[in-house]
């Protein structure tokens, strides 16, 4: 089977943690090549990692010819930069969330990806675990009846004060990081857009957000209550809620890796349901193959720049201590 070669830009934990043993398992992909800024850094990361070439910028992976795609790990800050170089040197590119800091430079790098026709795919992992695609299908089939709420978070405890996810100048802050992942799965499970936004936040330091919660409604009624953070380690999942009966993920964004479950209740009848698969390995996988087979990818970057609206939208309201804040229509 023909397998698409990936190199690495940047030497971030989860490329390690998640990224890398995850594609040893994919059918049709591999990691040939990593790069960072330090040369040293860059060969001891190979090393540790079983990876085959290190590189000393990224420029010169990019350079490679024998490199078919780039996963990219960087700060969400670098995200556009380094998506469009390697997109201009040919390169396919997945990249981590969210895509960009905003709908304007997810466009901006739909547009380019389609100009040198490359695939071009946000790294939503948890949207390809089969308990995901599950709850997919319960929601918009009306096995839960008519579709009321959704409840989402996602925290954890940051206690790296150097962690560039504290950089306002690198897109940090928690509604960017994690937030974002209830915020995909309200517009993902609802099959629609929110009219509007109200957020309250604590911020470490300027512009950047420790917590919030957002309340959002849309047009047909449904409402969606999410909250994200770095300062305390709740459970991380969803709660989503019908006329019929309700259905709960827990550790729903990271369903595989941390052995999560799903519990459904409908007319009251509950059931549980767990599935280890991982949802890294699916998602590389799927990316491959649109890139071997020439297929559109499950989401494109429209899909990000409708989460980064909505992400926008919040961090406005937030700085309006809680104003409603519509959100801005991002066509086709």
């Amino acid at each position: 089977m023909e397998k698409i070669k990936f190199g690495i830009l940047g030497t971030a934990g989860i490329a390690k943690l998640r990224f890398i043993p995850a594609i040893r398992n994919a059918k049709n992909a591999e990691v040939s090549a990593v790069a960072s800024r330090n040369s040293e850094k860059s060969r001891r990361y190979a090393e540790e990692n079983g990876i085959e070439t290190a590189y000393g910028s990224y420029e010169e992976l990019l350079a490679q010819k024998d490199i078919d795609a780039v996963y990219i790990p960087q700060p969400n800050g670098l995200h556009k930069e380094w998506s469009l170089k390697a997109i201009a040197a040919g390169k396919h590119v997945l990249c981590e969330k969210p895509l960009a800091p905003t709908p304007e430079d997810c466009l901006e790098m739909k547009q380019a990806a389609e100009a040198k026709n490359v695939v071009l795919m946000e790294a939503f992992m948890y949207r390809f675990h089969p308990l995901t695609e599950f709850v997919i299908s319960q929601v918009h089939s009306g096995a839960l009846g008519e579709i009321e709420s959704i409840q989402a978070s996602f925290t954890f405890i940051l206690a790296d004060t150097e962690d560039v996810r504290w950089d306002q100048k690198l897109a940090g802050g928690a509604v960017m990081d994690v937030g974002c992942y209830g915020i995909n799965a309200s517009r993902t499970f609802f099959a629609e857009e929110p009219a509007a936004v109200s957020a309250i936040a604590h911020y470490r330091k300027p512009g950047i957000d420790d917590r919030m919660g957002i309340f959002a409604r849309f047009p047909s009624g449904k409402q969606a209550q999410i909250i994200c953070g770095f300062t305390s380690d709740a459970p991380i999942g969803y709660t989503i809620n019908g006329t019929k009966g309700w259905i709960t993920a827990y550790n729903g964004f990271q369903t595989g890796v941390l052995n999560g479950t799903i519990t459904q209740e409908i007319s009251g009848v509950r059931s549980t349901f767990q599935d280890s698969t991982n949802e890294y390995t699916r998602m590389i996988e799927h990316f491959s193959d649109c890139v071997i087979n020439h297929k559109p990818v499950r989401y494109d970057a429209t899909d990000a720049a409708r989460n980064m609206a909505f992400i926008n939208a919040a961090q406005k309201s937030a700085e309006n201590d809680g104003e409603w804040v519509k959100v801005k229509e991002i066509k086709s």
